[in-house]
């Protein structure tokens, strides 16, 4: 089995194992001290299962009115009410309770739809976000990433201005559509996911991460982009720690996120070009990562080390040849399952190809792949499957992003337009195409599957975070422990194992590179591209609400590289065993504090 295949079902299994042992630990303390019941009464006192909001005693709730629209009733407040029978009506007419993004409601299916098999409802949900991060996964890794490769070569950039540019981006899009998507639907203010997510992921990157490339491979770091990396990141996290300390961002902070982001890039750029022209060394114009084999590579700057593996689609082999019917050949290209190391695969793996199979199966029939690291001339042309992406990916946008029934002039709908016009297109491209030889506009082809997997990705981003909210509404877990938890590690085990997997091989300054690079990029776009998005929607600024598990988020990120700031250097660029456990025991402390300030052990007014 692949290497990327290694990774993602092990990023599933620690995020199963940690899901299943916080979630009923948490149910078990929420069932110990709940104070309302969840039976459903009548008028005349006998069980029922209904949808009418009827209550024992006075009723506190009593208007509609009065949840709609009030900003201080929250979702989860249904937990404190004890005399609160029909949870169903509460969130239905709870303003708390109602998506602004995505597709289903998942809190109405919890307690609605299935009625009072709340347990039931929750296994489902908890199968569908795994799927749905397996579909993450799948989409950056297989389909977003090439597409980025492919367009940075079509652009002619410099490897330097590809790494830190698209390749970066390639490698932090889960992160960063997350946090637009928490971002989104944030309500009252509550960004907390989206924090929680962005912090967490930094405090376990540059601890654990970090940790177990010193702990397996001690090494000397690289001086300037260390140092460089470092105070860039330390910089990013004290600006986000003082906008969450006053509770309001404005459009030019928001923009100014992205603006360090440009800096650093120009930082990059122009500190390699001056080392390059000391070194008497020209630039390599390649977007294309060499192996790690070489040597140059660990002094290369920071980001430009993505892994850019085959993402070839699967293709019938020369020996099958030409007795197959181009149909049959067009079928082959779409199937979701590897037939061809089928038989060579485990069961787990045999499992695992066919839980992914339905979303593969979507994704190739609507995103093109433009495959320039594999040796087929062709570079993945298959004419009938391109021909069809041209009608399928514009469609899949308009219905993706709820506007396919915006009409035209009030008459006609988008979404007849953008059929028409696909279809248009899809023709035309098949009657001046070949089967046999890819056209000169192939890698137009990139950009159109860049453009579908960026809506994937979104739609998939925004239904993992409403679950998450689901689930943080229904064990009453609040959205920042969600955030640097559950979302915050499943997008970052990704990282440890490669990393790992780098220092392994020999080559721990990459990984440790990755390590205060990847997280620094994640916080300045992820911060700055929906913070921007939701100061304009909100007149120029963004109410905030902070918490106290927010503020030792902040708190530990910064401690985390103050430390290494400070322990490093002084220890001669040292990446040793003591500072990787040392680093081990941070982040246990941080786990620690922000579990006990969840449970209100620790508390204070912020």
């Amino acid at each position: 089995m692949s290497h990327r295949n290694h990774r993602t079902l092990f990023r599933l299994g620690v995020m199963v194992a940690v899901a299943v042992v916080l979630l009923s630990c948490n149910r078990a303390l929420g069932l110990l001290n709940s104070q309302h019941t969840w039976t459903d009464m009548s008028q005349n006192g006998q069980s029922y299962i209904g949808r009418d909001l009827k209550w024992i005693g006075e009723d506190p709730l009593l208007k509609q009115r009065s949840l709609r629209g009030d900003g201080n009733v929250e979702c989860r407040d249904f937990h404190t009410m004890p005399n609160l029978t029909d949870i169903c009506k509460f969130v239905n007419t709870t303003d708390d309770c109602q998506i602004d993004e995505g597709f289903i409601d998942y809190t109405v299916f919890v307690y609605c739809t299935l009625g009072t098999l709340v347990p039931l409802a929750l296994v489902i949900l908890f199968l569908w976000w795994l799927f749905l991060f397996v579909g993450l996964a799948v989409t950056a890794d297989d389909f977003f990433c090439p597409s980025l490769t492919v367009i940075s070569r079509t652009l002619r950039l410099s490897h330097n201005v590809a790494g830190v540019t698209f390749l970066a981006f390639g490698n932090g899009a889960p992160d960063i559509f997350s946090a637009i998507a928490a971002i989104g639907s944030a309500k009252n203010g509550d960004a907390g996911m989206a924090v929680g997510a962005l912090f967490g992921a930094g405090v376990f990157v540059t601890t654990v991460v970090a940790g177990v490339i010193a702990v397996v491979c001690p090494f000397d770091a690289m001086q300037r982009p260390f140092l460089r990396d470092v105070i860039f990141y330390l910089a990013a996290a004290f600006w986000t720690f003082y906008i969450l300390w006053k509770k309001t961002i404005t459009k030019f902070e928001a923009l100014g996120f992205i603006g360090l982001y440009v800096f650093y890039v120009l930082v990059v750029v122009i500190g390699r070009y001056i080392y390059q022209r000391g070194r008497h060394r020209p630039e390599d114009q390649t977007v294309i990562v060499p192996p790690p084999s070489e040597k140059s590579n660990e002094r290369s700057p920071l980001l430009e080390h993505a892994q850019v593996e085959n993402y070839t689609l699967p293709k019938k082999s020369s020996s099958e040849g030409e007795d197959n019917s181009v149909f049959m050949e067009f079928l082959e290209t779409v199937n979701p399952i590897d037939i061809e190391n089928w038989p060579d695969k485990r069961f787990y793996s045999k499992g695992y190809e066919i839980f992914k199979c339905p979303i593969m199966l979507m994704l190739k029939l609507t995103i093109p792949v433009v495959d320039y690291s594999s040796n087929d001339d062709n570079h993945n042309w298959n004419r009938h499957l391109n021909s069809l992406h041209c009608f399928t990916g514009p469609v899949f946008g308009v219905f993706a992003t709820k506007v396919a029934f915006v009409k035209l002039n009030g008459v006609f709908p988008l979404w007849g337009l953008v059929m028409i016009i696909g279809g248009v297109l899809a023709v035309s491209v098949f009657c001046v195409t070949r089967n046999t030889d890819k056209p000169r506009f192939h890698a137009l082809f990139a950009y159109l599957g860049f453009v579908v997997a960026v809506v994937w990705i979104y739609s998939v981003a925004n239904e993992i975070v409403n679950i998450l909210q689901t689930f943080g509404i229904v064990f009453n877990i609040s959205n920042a422990i969600l955030g640097l938890t559950f979302l915050a590690w499943g997008n970052s085990i990704g990282d440890l194992i490669a990393d790992f997997a780098m220092a392994r091989q020999g080559y721990p300054r990459m990984g440790i590179s990755a390590c205060f690079g990847g997280p620094l990029f994640n916080i300045l776009l992820g911060i700055g591209i929906p913070f921007t998005i939701g100061t304009f929607k909100r007149g120029g600024s963004y109410e905030l609400r902070l918490t106290l598990v927010e503020l030792i988020l902040a708190g530990f990120l910064c401690l985390s590289l103050v430390s290494s700031l400070i322990i490093v250097p002084l220890s001669g660029f040292r990446m040793s065993r003591p500072y990787g456990i040392f680093l081990f025991i941070l982040y246990g402390v941080f786990i620690t504090v922000a579990m006990l300030a969840e449970t209100n052990v620790i508390h204070a007014n912020v």
